[in-house]
């Protein structure tokens, strides 16, 4: 994205781009759709996003992503999104829904510029609660790297393979929780947004989050809930609360995301 306007587009099925028009008050809008409905073993899926020198750009995902019960074959999924500087991007996922018996290895690269400003979030729910049905074997392996100016500034790696309901149990591990929400701001002076956030992440029964200041430029927020909607919910409130801060945002999220 570039001048304000998309300079260059390349989709290959069942990747789609769509590019709704902006509610007022927010920028350039697009939504990423995997328009087969869901990801099978042995998927390849890939998405490249790049916002030009002082751009705005939102982008979210059409519906939670479903990765399906796998045969022994290994999902894949990439996700690269670059910031140049002065630029902003909001990267708000619907939701990874990982399916009893699913496979998926996912690997996010966040390459952000010195004055570039990033919002991210993304949640994964493990299995179809709604059915009864949770994520009790199968195989995740999820990396997420975060480059500030060309230089690694975060990593993390979560890594799930067998039977991974102990793991999801386990006190040491996931207490109890279906879902883990991964919010990362980065921004000039973002470690200090994390006073003002402390209260809508204090803990409230299967509810829990924090916060920390990775650095001076990089606040990065962790949810874990046994209910997923609770965590929507409060991924929504700390969305809104950093967007309105400091990205210049209204303060509300996006009427898309809440379809």
């Amino acid at each position: 994205m570039a001048d304000g306007r998309i300079d260059g587009l390349r989709q290959t099925p069942p990747m789609r781009l769509f590019r709704p028009y902006p509610e007022l008050g927010e920028p350039r809008t697009v939504v990423v759709g995997n328009v087969a409905g869901g990801v099978v073993g042995g998927d390849r899926l890939a998405v490249d996003l790049s916002v030009g020198a002082g751009e705005s750009l939102l982008a979210t995902t059409q519906a939670a992503e479903k990765i399906y019960r796998s045969d022994g074959a290994t999902a894949s999924m990439v996700i690269d999104l670059s910031v140049a500087e002065d630029a902003t991007l909001e990267w708000l996922s619907a939701g990874t829904i990982l399916f009893d018996g699913s496979r998926l290895h996912r690997t996010t690269t966040l390459d952000v510029a010195a004055t570039g400003r990033l919002l991210f979030g993304e949640t994964l729910v493990f299995g179809r609660l709604a059915h009864g049905e949770v994520f009790a074997s199968g195989a995740l392996r999820d990396r997420i790297r975060f480059r500030r100016d060309g230089r690694l500034r975060w990593a993390d790696d979560l890594a799930l393979d067998g039977e991974v309901l102990d793991s999801l149990d386990a006190g040491a591990g996931f207490g109890g929780a279906r879902s883990l929400s991964t919010l990362l701001f980065a921004a000039p002076g973002a470690g200090k947004a994390i006073e003002p956030l402390r209260p809508l992440l204090e803990a409230d029964g299967d509810l829990r989050a924090g916060a920390t200041a990775l650095d001076p430029d990089l606040l990065l927020i962790r949810v874990l809930a046994a209910d997923p909607a609770r965590a929507r919910l409060l991924v929504g409130s700390v969305w809104t609360a950093l967007r309105s801060a400091h990205l210049g945002r209204p303060p509300r999220m996006p009427t898309i995301w809440a379809i």
